[in-house]
């Protein structure tokens, strides 16, 4: 698991606030919102799971996804609505997926093209899939060059 770079205390860099139900999702300077998979996401969880992303996006004007979905099983379907519902709102520029298995590239792409469906520029927000992390962090940092100043 990447670890925030941040060694501030505060909420947003205690371990214990990083973990909804069996997942994680946590804020990366300047621009990565992490998270990974534990399981099955059910409608509490992506709710709480958003309920903490809103809030890490708030004042930003880009960011990125960095999913590791090896873990996934499954998002209950009244998660997936809220999931793109809401992520239609923030900034994202691109979605990174690390260690996908079959069933989870196809809950996650569902998902995104449900969020894209509804932003003027869905091309704004494309999902890559990688193998390693390594190669998911390098895809963003790529994505970050194209909207520099």
């Amino acid at each position: 698991m990447a670890i925030a770079r941040d060694d501030r205390k505060g909420p947003s860099n205690d371990p214990a606030n990083w973990i909804a139900g069996k997942h994680i999702t946590y804020f990366e300077e300047p621009d990565i919102i992490y998270m990974r998979f534990g399981g099955t996401v059910t409608t509490e969880d992506a709710l709480e799971l958003l309920r903490r992303q809103v809030a890490m996006s708030e004042g930003r004007s880009l960011l990125f996804f960095l999913i590791d979905a090896e873990g996934l099983d499954n998002i209950a379907p009244e998660g997936r609505k809220a999931v793109a519902e809401t992520l239609k709102e923030i900034p994202l520029r691109g979605m990174g997926v690390i260690k996908a298995p079959f069933k989870a590239k196809v809950v996650t792409k569902l998902v995104i093209t449900a969020i894209n469906l509804f932003r003027r520029d869905p091309n704004l927000n494309p999902v890559a899939f990688f193998y390693t992390e390594e190669e998911g962090r390098a895809w963003i940092a790529s994505r970050r060059k194209v909207f520099a100043p």
